[in-house]
């Protein structure tokens, strides 16, 4: 009797070589998060979206106020 976890048959082949794709895609997923935990990956991309955040309204105060910082500037 054929199952569906023997490799003889298409269904079999197909449904082992699924499986092992996902178990590769977990263990992939968790090592990418330790990577990223243990260099700190995720606090770095924090800081600079706040980073960012808080130079967006540095511009638009110097922006609102008429000053152009001097690399925006024209050469006349």
């Amino acid at each position: 009797m054929h199952g569906w976890y023997e490799y003889g048959t298409f269904g079999g082949g197909l449904w082992s070589f699924l499986l092992t794709l996902l178990i590769l895609l977990v263990i992939f997923l968790i090592c990418r998060e330790l990577v990223c935990w243990y260099w700190k990956i995720n606090r770095a991309v924090e800081l600079l979206e706040r980073q960012n955040v808080l130079l967006e309204r540095i511009e638009a105060r110097l922006s609102a106020t008429g000053h152009v910082p001097p690399a925006d500037r024209q050469a006349s």
